[in-house]
């Protein structure tokens, strides 16, 4: 009987180290090329962001630097008022028109304060919304954080000065009629605000005169150091971040 030899089936050839080791290569490559795409991706996108925010920064320190100008100039204007309502002189305080004067400085330069509010919409978004860790030169990282410690000192005075006009219109109280102030505007000449004329008590009203002078003069030269740094500060963020 004639035997029947059946045909072996084909076998791929063995593949050799070389063809293991370009596919190794190959995938290596694709995910290395891969992760350097997402990695530069990511840069670009914090690139953008930390510009976004650094130009934020300088458009709100713009807008603080002309809020902190009237805010210097009103303290000035203030602390003149207040000198002259010091030299309003206790002995002629019987007279009617020197009661309208000390009333009248008194409401204007006295009990009014003007405070310094920062435009630091992006600082809270750098502050609340993890901004700060787009902000990859320290120097400036830690200019602005400087720049928000100097606006919460501010914040901490503004409090102190709050606190002391509120003082000073009850110490008024035992010395004014708050009352006399619409008769005031129709015949100044003979109206009294005055309603006692103890001496204890005006000359307990008159050292609220430089109390509050003093507190409004370190406010302005605190704010006249807050500018200086303002200043510098837009000047380095500027030239660091190429900004116009």
């Amino acid at each position: 009987m004639e035997a029947h030899h059946h045909p072996v089936a084909a076998h791929g050839k063995k593949k050799q180290f070389k063809e293991y080791f370009l596919e190794f290569l190959m995938i290596f490559l694709a995910v290395t090329m891969g992760f350097i795409a997402e990695s530069l991706r990511e840069h670009l996108s914090d690139s953008s962001k930390e510009n976004e925010y650094i130009t934020g920064t300088i458009k709100n320190l713009e807008v603080d630097t002309a809020a902190l100008n009237f805010t210097i100039k009103h303290g000035n204007e203030q602390m003149k008022g207040i000198d002259t309502l010091s030299n309003i002189r206790r002995d002629k305080l019987a007279d009617l028109k020197v009661q309208d004067s000390l009333y009248k400085y008194s409401t204007r330069y006295l009990f009014t304060f003007n405070p310094f509010k920062s435009d630091d919409i992006t600082i809270i978004q750098l502050r609340n919304a993890g901004g700060y860790r787009f902000i990859r030169k320290e120097g400036a990282l830690d200019s602005i954080a400087k720049y928000e410690s100097k606006i919460n000192l501010l914040d901490i005075q503004e409090g102190f000065l709050t606190n002391r006009i509120s003082k000073s219109v009850d110490v008024a109280g035992t010395v004014f009629d708050f009352n006399a102030h619409n008769k005031l505007k129709l015949n100044p000449s003979s109206t009294p605000v005055l309603v006692t004329s103890d001496k204890e008590k005006i000359n307990n009203f008159y050292n609220q005169f430089f109390i509050m002078s003093r507190m409004v003069d370190n406010y302005n030269q605190m704010l006249e150091d807050h500018l200086k740094y303002t200043a510098s500060l837009i000047v380095y963020l500027k030239k660091t971040y190429n900004v116009d």
